[in-house]
């Protein structure tokens, strides 16, 4: 594959070269860039810091972004005047205010996309159920008349919910990204939920991974490796960056950990090893920053280990709240069983926190063992502690893992090294590179099994 002749500037993404097509651009001839009509389909408002930044630094860099997203909250709050939104109804409330509501948006799109209507309607007939009908036709309908170039679902499971979509004029990009593919397809009640993934990595022009574990994790689930691109997380280091000095504070030592109160985030684990620590002797402080089903849980184990003097349940807080959080602790604690990579480690490093973190995932793609943390097995509050206890104790250690998490940042997760891998993506699909050699129309949507368009 060979570049422009006049192409005076290549960029050859390490995440990138992996794959078998190499993406080369010519950074001085993007005038086409502003042109290129990207939809980033099915988020949920507010949508997660680390995918808000991304469509940001989009918009940024010239593409003309809409964002199709499902809120509960009302109209959201633009991240810039530039961005665009199409709000996606949810299926939800009166009955009968629901189909009034699917009639007019029935037809409005009659009116303006009569071609997107007879599209949707050809494939909402593949459900037997009446009630299953209206929902998906109610689901498509705000993407009638929508000219996109691009369609990107950040999560794989919002791409197999919008089959339409594929059979329209736009490429579509899927990511794969924790537990959608490393934990949904091993729980037998979802065993046909592989079939919808591998339709969807069928008809998908690019596939993009989050990490190397995970594009292994795809592999066995039918992804061809050839269409796979590896683009790792960023974090913004200016914004989440250290103090210039760290307030005294009478030898506490602070340990944090943010994300959902899930199953899969071990957090029983986790307060284990803070018991432990405690037993030992140090003067332990454990902020849990997060909200979620297992939060009374979470509560009831505190208490159970008498813990309930020195660890803090904050919930959800503001992103600033979470850097603030950040920036005064001495250690990040993640005791997943399942990440991609996970974007609140990375967040923490950037802050100059050392890293206890089990290994799931790819998380030994950002964490050293010994270098910028520890990685420690799954379920083992033991080897947690006995990490954090060394962190505590040894002053010069954590010091040196902290600057080393901070360094490893500014090497490989920036936001600009994402931006230009992701500007790298787009130019390929859209150059024909991608379409040519991966997109397999050959199965119309109304061909796709039935399990994979609920």
């Amino acid at each position: 594959m060979v570049a422009s002749a006049n192409a005076v500037g290549i960029l050859k993404s390490k995440a990138l070269c992996r794959v078998p097509f190499l993406i080369e651009i010519d950074l001085n001839t993007m005038r086409t860039r502003k042109s290129i009509r990207l939809l980033v389909a099915g988020v949920v408002w507010p949508a997660e810091t680390f995918l808000a930044r991304l469509i940001q630094a989009l918009r940024d860099a010239g593409l003309d972004v809409t964002v199709g997203y499902v809120s509960h909250t009302g109209q959201p709050k633009p991240l810039s005047p530039d961005v665009r939104w199409l709000r996606l109804p949810a299926w939800e409330g009166i009955y009968v205010l629901r189909l009034l509501r699917l009639v007019l948006m029935t037809t409005v799109a009659a009116l303006i996309a009569p071609a997107d209507l007879a599209r949707f309607l050809r494939c909402v007939r593949r459900f037997g159920r009446m009630r299953d009908r209206l929902h998906n036709v109610h689901r498509w309908l705000p993407f009638a008349g929508g000219r996109w170039d691009v369609i990107y679902f950040p999560w794989i499971n919002s791409a197999v919910t919008n089959w339409p979509l594929f059979d329209g004029p736009a490429l579509v990009i899927v990511s794969c990204r924790g537990q959608q593919i490393n934990i949904q397809p091993r729980v037998k009640e979802n065993s046909q939920h592989v079939v919808a993934l591998r339709a969807a990595f069928a008809r998908a022009a690019a596939v993009h991974c989050v990490s190397e574990a995970m594009l292994k994790e795809a592999e066995g689930l039918g992804l061809p490796r050839e269409k796979a691109v590896v683009i790792r997380p960023a974090v913004d280091a200016g914004v989440f960056c250290p103090l210039e000095s760290q307030p005294k504070r009478g030898g506490e030592f602070i340990v944090v950990t943010t994300g959902r109160l899930v199953w899969l985030k071990g957090m029983e684990y986790a307060l284990s090893a803070i018991r432990m620590l405690r037993d030992r002797g140090v003067s332990v402080r454990f902020e849990i920053i997060g909200d979620g089903p297992e939060r009374q849980r979470v509560i009831y184990t505190i208490h159970d280990l008498g813990l309930h003097d020195c660890v803090r349940l904050h919930g959800h807080l503001r992103p600033e709240e979470v850097l603030h959080r950040l920036q005064q602790a001495d250690a990040f604690l993640l005791s997943s069983f399942s990440e991609g990579i996970s974007n609140a480690v990375l967040e923490a490093m950037a802050c100059g926190l050392p890293v206890v973190s089990t290994n799931c995932g790819g998380m030994r793609e950002a964490v050293t063992d010994g270098v910028e943390g520890f990685v420690v097995p799954l379920r083992n509050p033991v080897a947690m502690a006995d990490s954090l206890f060394r962190l505590a104790l040894e002053p010069d250690l954590h010091q040196q893992m902290g600057r080393a998490a901070r360094a490893r940042i500014l090497r490989e997760f920036t936001l600009q090294r994402q931006i230009k891998d992701w500007l790298a993506l787009l130019d390929a699909v859209l150059s024909g590179r991608s379409k040519c050699r991966f997109v397999d129309h050959s199965r119309p949507v109304s061909e796709v099994p039935e399990v994979c368009l609920r």
